[in-house]
C-alpha cells in the first residue's frame, strides 16, 4: 500500500498561501531590524561620552531609544 501526499500539500509539506507568507517574512524582518537596534544601544558605546548608547543622554539620539 502507497501512501499519497494530502490535498494541498506538495512532498507531504503543507503549502503556505501568499498572503500568510508575505505576512511571516515581513515580521521576521521587523523583528530582525529591532534585534540589531537592541544591539546597538545595549553593546556599542557612544563617542562622546563612553556609555552605552542605552544610557548615553548626550546628543538627540535619546529619540530613538523609544523607537
Amino acid at each position: 500500500m502507497q501512501l499519497r501526499p494530502a490535498e494541498g500539500t506538495v512532498s507531504g509539506m503543507p503549502l503556505m498561501p501568499r498572503t500568510e507568507l508575505f505576512v511571516s517574512i515581513v515580521t521576521m524582518i521587523v523583528l530582525e531590524i529591532y534585534h540589531l537596534k537592541w544591539i546597538w544601544l545595549s553593546e556599542w558605546s557612544c563617542r562622546k561620552c563612553g556609555l552605552k548608547n542605552i544610557k548615553c543622554g548626550c546628543g538627540n539620539r535619546k529619540w530613538s531609544t523609544y523607537l
